[in-house]
């Protein structure tokens, strides 16, 4: 997964601490701990820094659902009254909190809605969720740290980094040795050499910890993934993988913190940890399918609409919703607790 730089390379004396910082006793640097680092520490992390990360223009590294805000807004302001009015609650009610937002960019902050009112919570911010809620995420869950493993001379084996004098180079360790051992039953019997597969271990958790929570209401989670069945046997060199400047490129330690790292989630598991912490009504389908029925009305009104005002609303509209775009691109992942 290291791309042809030096692992001797890393961006920065500081980072390269703070990584020697994050590995065992034994230089051993896990997946998990590598991406923590990489994206979250306080002054270093990617996520941490002062600097554009989400949009269309060069300048930045990957574009979503929400570089579309005045049409995203929209289709979240609709869809979360109807799933409201659905468990009988009312959106006046309501307090809506995205989870997981840009710095001053949360989607419903600072504008008219029907909501009791909308608060927000940027990436790594303590959250503290309590009342009738919406708790809205757009890609959060694939930001956080995962595992990695590998089949390696007939055995499965943790991927990480070994530390040593300041160098770093790709290792791995006995499954035995670490906290992963639980999910060895999990994975293939046998795999061809090589193969491998990443965990999203940090996506459940922090659901679970969202979901324990002392909060009632609507659960929705907007992002990518797949089965476990496709994780585990269908991707054989993993999902895990970095972007710079809307491109994708190899994740690579000597980037530590100047690249964003992203993963597929498994839906199983989070579906799992909704119905552990007592969600109901429970469902994936994809963004199209979610918008297209749960914001029916600002769908047709878009569309029969043909005021030249509104040609750019039909465009975002196409963007999310489109099959070979974002339609079928990402997931909406919905529940609901009384």
């Amino acid at each position: 997964m290291a791309s042809k730089k030096s692992f001797t390379e890393i961006v920065s004396e500081e980072m390269r601490q703070a990584l020697e910082d994050a590995s065992d006793e034994n230089g051993f640097l896990d997946f998990s701990s590598f991406v923590k680092t990489a994206l979250y520490h306080p002054q270093l992390g990617y996520y941490q820094k002062s600097k554009q990360r989400v949009g269309r223009d060069r300048d930045s590294d990957f574009y979503t659902s929400s570089s579309f805000r005045n049409t995203f807004t929209q289709v979240l302001i609709e869809a979360s009254s109807k799933l409201l009015e659905a468990c009988s609650l009312k959106t006046s009610e309501t307090t809506w909190i995205e989870i997981g937002s840009e710095p001053e960019a949360a989607l419903l902050c600072g504008i008219e809605s029907p909501f009791k009112e909308t608060k927000a919570f940027e990436l790594n911010q303590k959250l503290e969720l309590q009342g009738q809620l919406v708790v809205f995420s757009n890609e959060l869950f694939d930001a956080q740290p995962f595992r990695s493993v590998i089949f390696s001379e007939g055995a499965w084996q943790e991927r990480g980094f070994q530390i040593s004098e300041g160098h770093f180079k790709p290792c791995r360790r006995p499954l035995a040795n670490s906290d992963l051992e639980n999910h060895q039953p999990r994975l293939p019997k046998i795999a061809p050499e090589g193969y491998a597969v990443d965990l999203p271990t940090g996506s459940a958790e922090l659901l679970d910890a969202i979901a324990k929570q002392d909060w009632t209401g609507i659960f929705i989670a907007f992002d990518y993934g797949k089965t476990w069945q496709t994780l585990a046997y269908d991707t054989p060199q993993g999902t895990a993988r970095a972007y710079v400047n809307h491109q994708q490129v190899p994740i690579d330690p000597a980037l530590a913190g100047e690249q964003d790292i992203t993963h597929h989630l498994c839906w199983e598991w989070l579906e799992a940890v909704l119905l552990e912490n007592g969600f109901e009504n429970i469902k994936l389908q994809s963004q199209e399918a979610f918008i297209v029925k749960l914001a029916s009305d600002f769908v047709r009104k878009t569309i029969e609409r043909a005021a030249p005002s509104l040609s750019r609303t039909k465009s975002q509209l196409r963007e999310l919703i489109h099959p070979s775009l974002m339609g079928q691109k990402f997931q909406a992942l919905t529940g609901a607790r009384l």
